[in-house]
């Protein structure tokens, strides 16, 4: 050892903690550091600076524990040998030993500072995770008996060591090594923590198998023998519980009683319920809530949570929690909940409380405890009461739906719904007993929590209303608001529901009364009583359509004639909620929503009544009188709320009961048509009558004839409409003059409005309004007409009538929009005004689109003035123009989008493809950016995913026919979209990256109210939604084309079995799209390369998308394209890999002097794009993914020639040495030997770059690859992790480590051959003194 370099290190150190350091000073300081990390003797160092008697400073001492830490995560080999510059394990063994000197030295009565402690005991456990259990260290839990029984200070390592244990294999992700050996640590943990007598019973033969199947060639599942200690017969677990008893008997060492909760905590998930039962944990635990500690009563309450959400299996373990909790000793747990959960009340909370946050915290863990044992445990599926007095469970759970803590109540009142619902329990008499008691309950709540609501909508006092306690466990009063009416309301109507199914009859009979006199004048302004009473009728209702419904699928006529009998009261209910009048226009649009409840009693068969006609003509004429509305005026945003709510309730009362309505429907028809003749009437809700009418013919009981005729008059105003509009559509020109931008730049040059220009601008107004509300009616009704592809109420036939004057007009009206944003189409005119040079800034974004992207409340009114001065007016006009701009760009996007689920569209259209490849491309250089996202999603993701899938056809027996109707359509198209939007992102990417991102917004939109929202933010998030919308369409085809074949496990098991799986068409993604893709090798080959190109990008949501496509692909085109390298055995594989290779276009798995282009994009680009992920910083998040993607690929490539395919594949050519061939310096792979070794051998070559950077030797991960052969899948990511580890991008200080000089390489076998910087090492890549070490925070040990 060399003190000169302690010196060096402690002055480093110096620098880097000194605040006045000057910033190259301290990078330089930093570097020294890292640099003795990957010195031989790092570990050394690191005992001499942390021994304590050595007199350095807590930041030198901690320091050299990081050395050590390093020393262990990244030296020790998991090998047999270790490999030069590695740990053995028996050089850990020695390190051990050192380690526990320092560890004695620390933890005495002197105090040492907490960092230290802690670091030193998460050393300890790296220790165990790697060595134990095993012949070396058998001894462990003697050792920690030993320092268990000598003070209260070794008493507290100890638990801190099974604490940190715990937590590093059962609860975080940070030692990859204790993944690669969880299930010997599993063992180990199993034979030191649980009763001896408990393992005996879990695993009589004292051995465990493994929990994932592993290789074939280890004889399947193994099994490994459990070790027990002599000594430690009962067990960690059971110990800790005595005791906590002990300790809160005699009322003393609180933090001690804490901290054995807390380590009994970590394993309770773990843990098996047999082994919870045999120990009586449940109520050890219980006794414990009465010790006077909020921290430890809190703790308790957690752990026993833990324990209620655990599910049996099989046998005696179904019932085993619940019982434990509630008849064990007497129900001793239950009681001692119970009085636990009374000391939060108000009455005794200020006399065992210090705060009353606390307690109600606490009393929510005790809550979520008796709704788990009810919902989990006592009324699932299938189950008997195992319970002899269930009562007292009861009574604890109607005490706690009544607390007037709502986040209390609203844990329990959830589970009342499965237990009224369970066919069991339902009939017990102690349930049956409080039934009358939970409705009265329920009933009153409601009425309480919209009472509750309007006062904390309106701002006013709530005292008496709410706790306010409650209350304050929220951010704001308006957070609470939304909880109640969203959550706790939820669960009581549901409740009402409920019973309202068990005795329908009696039900009505009981809320009838109560409910009718709500609705009388004198109620008229009590917004929050009358909000409560429709919502109980809406569910009263609801629920006996329900019931009415399912009693006559099923057959069983008492519940049938228990809803008849229910139902001659609901018309008197019906009238009193129609005729009900309020002057509130939001009282007004909730009675509206209530209407189409009453839908139940209007069938058919109901309609020879006079009660049932004379009900449907009131709604109807209801629904009529609130269609309009002043145009304007102080309430014109309520009147247009209710208007449009009116047309929302009768399209409800369309598709709940068309057949009773089609009984009057000339009346209905001639009503429709004198208010879409009213000009009183807005364009809005004209559109949505003629939705209306249309979702009526839909539903209705007649023959598709019949409907086609019945819908031509309601569909040819539509098309009429917009061929009135069609010459204005012909040019950029003649659309400009549409919008009225010419008249507008005369009024701008003579700074007035003359009365000529004023008539064109209001024509040029009317014709805005006019092709805005076309495509919005349009939209509508093709939404209501074609609905879902298996739908009663589809129409597609409609349309396919009408389809070739639909779409041109739109096509040619997206094009004209697309052209405003070049100037050659415009520039030509004799514009006059200076502000034409810039289109007025009618292509600027509007207030309201920033708002959308940013995650803001958009625009509340666009609509012209003709009031205030001539320039307020000019620029009221010019914001509308601006407004249409985006609503028609918008709605003709969704209009094309959604005629594309009409067959017809495809082939009656003329130069469709054509047409539409301009559409995107003419002036796409030139579009905003912000408009791709909405392109994509809304026109080119539908296309994709309808064209050859439409409703009705079955894509297996039209194959041939959709994949020629898609090649002709997206030929032309498809290729140019990969490229163009590739192009465009990857240099928006460059630009974000170099100028810098706001990373805390990659997944979420930007508003808040801390944050100020700057141009550059905008653009980034405008970026960040095109490429996700990008990536959703690339996910799209990935999907389509992931349809043909099963996944990798799948198609294994079909060569070892030598038997035909069936490839489901059915399912997401489109058949025949994947059929063409597959098909067209350009095709396959742009939507392989572009998936990688969205791996590049800086967002995490993408890259999640596509990467898990990738997971579920890319490893059966693996096996796919490894099968033509092989000869098959038998002619049933031959006829199993001709199936595979005959859906990929020949060229693509076609080798001869060099592997197939699917082979070289898998074993080089795509494991390139996966390196890069795991090297990239901004997605962190994406690592776990990205490593699993690549172990399934180095894990299946070995599938064909491994022992888990027991037939033998010989390989088609099999001359040659593979260590001299396979990898050479070129762009080619040789197929030569085992084509799953030059698949392997080519992945390696691909990482090379990476893996000389990460300072990772090639013997290392040659080593490790050959275990992912030999090993399962699931333990095959562990392994690449840890042999992997170094070069993730977790390893933050990479961003700012200077570049050391490369070591001398290491040879191997393998990598003879390998280029040579595969194996030249690259030093000084490990994390920063500053910031590697989660646990040292100078903030938590400070005053």
């Amino acid at each position: 050892m060399d003190i000169s370099v302690v010196q060096r290190v402690i002055q480093a150190l110096e620098l880097v903690y000194a605040p006045d350091t000057p910033v190259n000073e301290r990078k330089a300081a930093e570097s020294a550091c890292q640099q003795l990390k990957d010195d031989a003797q790092a570990s050394a160092y690191g005992v001499y600076l942390a021994t304590q008697s050595n007199e350095f400073p807590p930041m030198v001492r901690h320091f050299g524990l990081q050395l050590i830490e390093h020393a262990i995560k990244y030296r020790f080999s998991t090998g047999k040998t270790a490999s030069k510059g590695k740990m053995s394990a028996e050089d850990l063994l020695q390190l051990r030993t050192q380690i526990w000197e320092l560890v004695f030295a620390s933890w005495t009565d002197t105090q040492d500072p907490q960092y230290i402690r802690e670091k030193l005991v998460s050393l300890v456990v790296m220790l165990i995770i790697r060595l134990w259990p095993c012949a070396q260290w058998a001894d462990l839990s003697a050792q920690l008996m030993q320092l268990y029984t000598q003070s209260d200070v070794r008493r507290e390592l100890v638990l801190r060591i099974w604490q940190t244990l715990g937590e590093e294999l059962l609860v975080y992700d940070r030692d990859t090594i204790a993944a690669v050996r969880k299930h010997e640590l599993t063992n180990g943990i199993i034979g030191a923590l649980l009763p001896q007598s408990a393992v005996a019973m879990l695993y009589p033969n004292g051995y465990r198998l493994t929990s994932d199947k592993a290789a074939e060639s280890s004889g399947g599942k193994q099994a490994t023998l459990i070790v027990l200690e002599p000594g430690n017969e009962d067990g960690w677990i059971l110990r800790w519980a005595q005791h906590a008893g002990e300790l809160a008997q005699q009322q003393q060492n609180e933090p001690m009683l804490l901290l054995l909760v807390n380590t009994i905590t970590t394993y309770l998930e773990w843990m098996p319920i047999k082994a919870v039962v045999a120990t009586d944990l449940v109520p050890r635990l219980a006794a414990l809530l009465s010790v006077r500690s909020d921290q430890v009563r809190q703790q308790v309450a957690t752990a026993l949570e833990i324990i209620s959400r655990r599910i049996g299996q099989a046998g005696d373990e179904r019932d085993a929690i619940l019982l434990q909790f509630v008849e064990l000793n007497d129900g001793a747990a239950l009681s001692a909940i119970a009085h636990a959960y009374a000391t939060t009340l108000s009455a005794q909370v200020d006399e065992h409380w210090d705060d009353a946050s606390d307690a109600l915290k606490f009393a929510c863990s005790l809550a979520q405890i008796c709704a788990n044992l009810a919902s989990l445990h006592w009324a699932r599926k299938n189950a008997q009461n195992p319970m002899t007095h269930p009562e007292r469970f009861i009574e604890l759970l109607m005490a706690m739906s009544r607390d007037p803590r709502y986040s209390v109540s609203v844990l329990v009142l959830g589970s009342w719904t499965t237990i009224v619902r369970h066919s069991s329990l339902s009939r017990l008499p102690q349930v049956t007993a409080v039934f009358s008691a939970l409705t009265e309950y329920t009933t009153e709540a409601i009425f309480q929590i919209c009472r509750a609501a309007q006062a904390l909508a309106v701002k006013s006092q709530t005292d008496g209303i709410v706790d306010e306690t409650d209350m304050d466990q929220f951010d704001s009063a308006a957070e609470f608001r939304v909880f109640l009416t969203s959550e706790v309301r939820r669960r009581l109507v549901n409740i009402v529901r409920d019973m309202c199914n068990i005795d329908p009859a009696g039900f009505v009979g009981w809320i009838l009364p109560l409910l009718l006199p709500v609705f009388s004048p004198e109620n008229s302004s009590n917004a929050s009583v009358i909000e409560a009473a429709f919502m109980i009728v809406d569910a009263v209702l609801t629920t006996l359509d329900d019931a009415e419904q399912r009693a006559l699928s099923e057959g069983d006529e008492d519940i049938a004639a228990q809803v008849r009998q229910a139902r001659a009261p609901c018309y008197q209910l019906g009238h009193r909620v129609v005729e009900f009048s309020a002057n509130d226009p939001h009282m007004v649009v909730r009675q509206l929503q209530t209407l189409p409840s009453f839908a139940f009693l209007l069938r058919p068969a109901a309609m020879d009544s006079d009660e049932a006609r004379a009900l449907l003509m009131a709604i109807l004429q209801k629904c009529a009188a609130t269609l309009k509305h002043p145009l304007d005026g102080p309430n014109v945003r309520d009147l247009r709320l209710v208007a449009r709510r009116s047309t929302a309730a009768l399209v409800r009362l369309a598709i709940a009961i068309p057949d009773s309505l089609m009984m009057i429907y000339a009346d209905l028809s001639q009503l429709v048509q004198s208010h879409i003749a009213d000009p009183d009437v807005t364009r809005t809700v004209k559109g949505h009558l003629s939705e209306f009418q249309l979702a009526l013919i839909a539903g209705a009981s007649r023959t598709l004839a019949e409907r086609k005729q019945l819908a031509q008059p309601v569909v040819q105003p539509i098309i009429d409409a917009l061929h009135e509009l069609m010459p204005a559509l012909q040019s950029p020109t003649e659309f400009i003059t549409l919008l009225g931008l010419p008249a507008l730049d005369q009024a701008y040059a003579q700074g007035s409005i003359s009365p000529d220009i004023r008539a064109v601008l209001e024509a040029a107004r009317s014709n805005r309004a006019q092709l805005g509300q076309v495509l919005t009616t349009l939209y509508v009704c093709l939404n209501r007409t074609i609905g879902d592809r298996n739908s009663t109420l589809n129409l597609v036939s409609l349309w396919n009538d009408c389809i070739g004057d639909l779409v041109p007009p739109i096509l040619l009206l997206i094009r004209c929009l697309h052209a405003m944003w070049n100037p050659a189409h415009y520039q030509h005119l004799s514009w006059q005004s200076q502000q034409a040079h810039g289109l007025f800034g009618v292509l600027d974004m509007t207030e309201g689109e920033r708002q959308s992207i940013i995650g803001g409340e958009a625009e509340a009114d666009h609509t012209s003035s003709t009031t205030g001065s001539q320039q307020q007016q000019l620029a009221a006009e010019t914001h509308a123009i601006q407004h249409t701009l985006g609503s028609l760009l918008s709605s003709a996007y969704k209009c094309l989008g959604r005629l594309s689920c009409v067959p017809d569209m495809f082939t009656k259209v003329p130069d469709l493809a054509d047409n539409f490849a301009a559409c995107l491309f003419a002036d796409a250089e030139v579009m905003a950016a912000r408009h791709w996202r909405h392109l994509l999603s809304d026109v080119a993701m539908p296309m994709l995913q309808n064209v050859g899938n439409w409703p009705g056809m079955d894509a297996s027996t039209h194959l041939d026919q959709s994949r020629d109707t898609i090649g002709c359509f997206a030929a032309s198209w498809l290729s140019p979209l990969f490229a163009f939007c590739t192009n465009k992102l990857d240099a928006e990417w460059h630009t974000l990256v170099t100028r810098g991102m706001t990373p805390s917004n990659q997944a979420s939109g930007l508003q808040s109210a801390e944050v100020s929202v700057t141009d550059e933010m905008v653009h980034e998030q405008i970026v960040r939604d095109w490429t996700r919308a990008w990536s959703q369409l690339v996910v799209e085809l990935l999907v389509s084309v992931a349809r043909w074949f099963p996944d990798a496990a799948q198609i294994e098991n079909e060569l070892a079995s030598a038997s035909r799986v069936t490839v489901s068409l059915t399912g997401h993604g489109n058949a025949a799209l994947g059929a063409f893709i597959l098909s067209s090798a350009d095709a396959l080959a742009g939507t392989l390369t572009t998936a990688l190109t969205v791996l590049k990008y800086k967002d995490a949501v993408s890259v999640q998308r596509v990467q898990q496509q990738l997971s579920d692909l890319a490893p059966s085109l693996v096996l796919i394209s490894l099968l033509p390298m092989y000869s098959p055995p038998t002619p049933t594989h031959a006829s199993i890999s001709n199936a595979y290779t005959s859906r990929i276009q020949g060229s693509l798995t076609a080798a001869e002097d060099a592997c197939s282009s699917v082979f070289t994009w898998l074993a080089t680009d795509l494991t390139s794009a996966l390196v890069d992920v795991l090297r990239d910083p901004f997605l962190i998040s994406q690592q776990t993914m990205a490593l699993a993607v690549l172990a399934d690929l180095l894990f299946y490539s070995s599938s064909i020639a491994s022992d888990r395919v027991p037939q033998h594949w010989s390989f088609r050519n099999s001359s040659g040495n593979i260590d001299q061939r396979a990898v050479d310096n070129s762009d080619k792979i040789v197929p030569v030997g085992d084509p799953g070794l030059v698949f392997r051998t080519a992945v390696q070559r691909t990482m090379a770059h990476a893996l000389q950077t990460a300072n990772i030797s090639a013997e290392d991960v040659a080593n490790t690859i050959i275990q992912l052969t030999t090993t399962s899948a699931k333990r095959s990511r562990a392994l690449l992790r840890a042999s992997l580890h170094t070069m993730l991008a977790v390893e933050k200080s990479q961003l700012f480590s200077e570049t050391k000089a490369t070591s001398k390489s290491v040879d191997s076998q393998l990598t003879r051959n390998a280029p040579a910087s595969w194996t030249n090492k690259h030093a000084g890549n490990s994390t920063s003194v500053l910031d590697n070490d989660a646990d040292f925070d100078l903030g938590s040990i400070m005053p």
